[in-house]
């Protein structure tokens, strides 16, 4: 086990359970919000080969990450840090393997510690920071047309930025080591693995350039830990970029393929099961350059999976320009299913004043609040289908509608209350809400509660309330209607489907003239 919690410590460690290595770092915080690293270790793992090979982690591995975890704990003893000053993060890849459950409760009976999982909705984020980054020390990419893409493990993400900012996002299930693993042939023959893996890598990216073909691209960086490792072999670095021809990728990639698994390790210094993703890394990066005509990517300097570690250490924490993004491309699904957006873009507003000024009853995080103002914002696109139970026609399409820079579970909870924006409570039974933890199920009554109000605010989606004050007293939360007489239609909503409100909070909802 680690340390126990009481003496104090000013150094924290993050462990990261990734998709072939363990990997371990131990800083400090700065004032700053940065982090100075004092020591950094990785140990591999074929975790990623057991779960696309056969879909479950093997007794060995499992018995492997358990005996890594075990060393790395000498280190923290060492600079005594403590459990209170630790974190353990598992790759999201991790959810495909049926063991997971199992796997991830070994790893907390060895540390101590609950492993967070991480998603989609973190990778992403990760490297939309590690682009903006980017876009600061180099004016050319931010003012430009930038396309940008990362071939992770299990799958392949691409954003598109127009001066600067967010235009386009998508993300597609074809990774380093999923490829790998589903045209794996006869060791040694490299010719033939090779074919089988361009002719897998091909499908994926022809359906990415006809999703991207009306775009014009002047700029492409290509982000992973696998093609940064080559392109440090290839060139110098330039305000934190590498250049690599196409032609230059072609040659070194052809090369790479050939050579055995001791002579890829030795030639990149890196481990043989990191060693295993590297040419389905460059083949994939290099079949994107070819698809989309691009002479030369642009690469990141630096360890990504250090990079990532640093992030995770420094809480990642939401930028205020991401979450306009995230919000934006909410908007784009409104579009999308033909939303009244300025119906959704007032009762957001007033999700999330509601939010934030009875924060004191909900007690929630303020990552909360997004999930609570996406929700608003696409409350309705049920209508799509049918203005009958659009509310459930409005689940189904957020659960199936990826949502930029929202993980998988906080796409769940946008679905929820897009399904309990009415006046129907959720119920043990209901599908989707009946997997939720009970803490899970709490925040979906109390976000609905405020959401109902919020859209209650808007009930004829004439935005005749045009901004509120509120006014706890007693029994009551008075809400304030500046220049409104009249808010009888306005309370009978209220009154019929925010009864929830009084069962959460204790508080009836008056609506009133200041």
């Amino acid at each position: 086990m680690l340390l126990p919690d009481t003496p104090p410590s000013r150094e924290h460690a993050i462990l990261h359970v990734g998709a072939a290595s363990i990997s371990l770092i131990i800083g400090t915080r700065l004032e700053t919000g940065g982090f100075s690293l004092l020591e950094h270790l990785d140990r591999p793992l074929a975790l990623a080969r057991d779960i696309f090979r056969g879909g479950v982690i093997s007794r060995s591995t499992v018995e492997q990450a358990a005996g890594i975890l075990k060393d790395y704990q000498s280190s923290l003893r060492e600079y005594g840090v403590s459990a209170a000053h630790t974190r353990l993060h598992a790759t999201n890849i991790l959810a495909e393997a049926v063991n997971h459950e199992i796997f991830l409760n070994r790893l907390q009976v060895t540390t101590g510690l609950a492993a967070r999982l991480m998603d989609d909705g973190d990778m992403t984020r990760f490297i939309y920071q590690v682009s903006q980054r980017l876009f600061q020390a180099n004016p050319a990419l931010r003012e430009g047309h930038t396309f940008v893409t990362h071939i992770g493990p299990g799958n392949t993400r691409a954003l598109y930025f127009k001066a600067g900012r967010l235009a386009a996002y998508s993300n597609y299930r074809l990774g380093i080591f999923r490829a790998r693993e589903a045209v794996a042939v006869e060791e040694g023959d490299a010719p033939r693995q090779l074919s089988h893996l361009e002719e897998h890598i091909r499908g994926v990216v022809d359906h990415l350039a006809a999703d991207y073909s009306g775009y014009t691209t002047e700029h492409h960086v290509a982000i992973g830990a696998e093609i940064q490792s080559v392109a440090a072999e290839m060139t110098a670095a330039k305000n934190g970029l590498r250049c690599i021809l196409e032609r230059d990728l072609e040659r070194v990639a052809g090369k790479l393929a050939l050579l055995s698994p001791d002579e890829m390790v030795r030639k990149l210094h890196v481990h043989y099961t990191g060693a295993e993703g590297v040419v389905p890394a460059l083949q994939t990066n290099l079949a994107l350059a070819r698809r989309f005509g691009d002479e030369r990517l642009w690469v990141p300097e630096g360890d990504f999976q250090r990079e990532l570690m640093l992030d995770l250490a420094t809480a990642g924490p939401r930028l205020e320009n991401f979450q306009d993004e995230v919000i934006q491309a909410a908007c784009e699904i409104g579009v999308r299913y033909k939303t009244d957006r300025k119906h959704a873009d007032h009762v957001a507003a007033f999700a999330q004043q509601l939010f934030r000024e009875l924060q004191h009853l909900h007690g929630l995080d303020a990552k909360y609040e997004l999930v609570l103002r996406v929700a608003a914002l696409l409350h309705e696109v049920g209508m799509f289908i049918s203005p009958r139970e659009h509310h459930k026609h409005s689940l189904y399409i957020l659960l199936q509608t990826e949502i930029f820079g929202l993980s998988s579970g906080d796409r769940v909870l946008v679905a929820l209350l897009a399904r309990y924006h009415r006046r129907y409570n959720p119920e043990p039974n209901h599908p989707h809400f009946a997997d939720l933890s009970r803490e899970e199920r709490m925040i979906v009554f109390k976000l609905a509660a405020l959401l109902r109000i919020a859209d209650a605010l808007d009930r004829t989606h004439a935005q005749r309330v045009k901004s509120i004050l509120i006014r706890p007293d007693g029994g009551r939360l008075h809400i304030l209607t500046p220049g409104v007489d009249d808010t009888t239609v306005e309370q009978i909503a209220i009154n019929s489907k925010c009864g929830i409100f009084s069962e959460i909070y204790g508080y009836e909802v008056v609506l009133s003239r200041p």
